[in-house]
């Protein structure tokens, strides 16, 4: 009976140090598994950190991307073919809203892409002109010096050097760059001196005056 007793204890603790050992067995799998987990969270975050903010800024030549981080800027120019010119701003802005076309513009045809209240224009396939104005879909676009759509004219003049045409039928017009290329257009509200801007534009556009 002692012999029997014996033996039988014996089995008893082999297949509880066996049970012991396959329950580690199974949780270490899923030890690794959590902790993968947990370093794709990290890397995840980390990358969301590493990306770059890429602000788009109107320029009197093209669109200018600025490089939130270093302040770097690369200079989107009229010229650029259309589907590269579209892709570049969808990508900061969001997709196209409305493509459209006026085939009676004083400076010929021209296309049109919408991307909320700011418009590409295109002439045979080539970036030719943009367009911003005022209204529930406007993107917050301005100037490096902070020129945009609500921006008044006293606080314009003090950055930048502008000339005023109010005998107009589309209203007070201003004019930057005198007779020079590079500059870039738009609209007050009124002639006074705390009037806001309402639009704003540059290259070929499709204006009747």
């Amino acid at each position: 009976m002692r012999v029997l007793s014996r033996l039988s204890l014996s089995l008893l603790l082999s297949v509880g140090v066996t049970a012991c050992a396959e329950e580690n067995r199974t949780a270490e799998p899923s030890d690794a598994v959590a902790k993968a987990e947990a370093d794709q969270m990290v890397d995840e975050k980390s990358a969301k950190q590493d990306t770059v903010k890429i602000a788009v800024t109107l320029d009197g030549e093209g669109l200018r991307f600025v490089n939130a981080k270093t302040g770097s800027t690369r200079l989107l120019a009229f010229g650029t073919e259309r589907a590269a010119t579209e892709a570049a701003i969808a990508a900061q802005l969001g997709p196209v809203d409305s493509i459209t076309s006026n085939q009676e513009c004083g400076a010929g045809p021209i296309d049109f892409s919408q991307f909320g209240d700011f418009t590409a224009n295109f002439q045979d396939g080539k970036f030719v002109g943009w367009d911003l104005s005022d209204g529930d879909k406007n993107p917050d676009l301005t100037t490096m010096s902070g020129i945009g759509i609500g921006t008044q004219r006293t606080t314009m003049a003090q950055s930048i050097t502008f000339e005023i045409d109010d005998d107009i039928s589309i209203g007070t017009e201003f004019h930057t760059g005198g007779d020079g290329a590079g500059g870039f257009s738009g609209l007050l509200d009124s002639d006074a001196q705390d009037a806001r801007i309402t639009d704003l534009w540059a290259g070929t556009n499709c204006i009747f005056r």
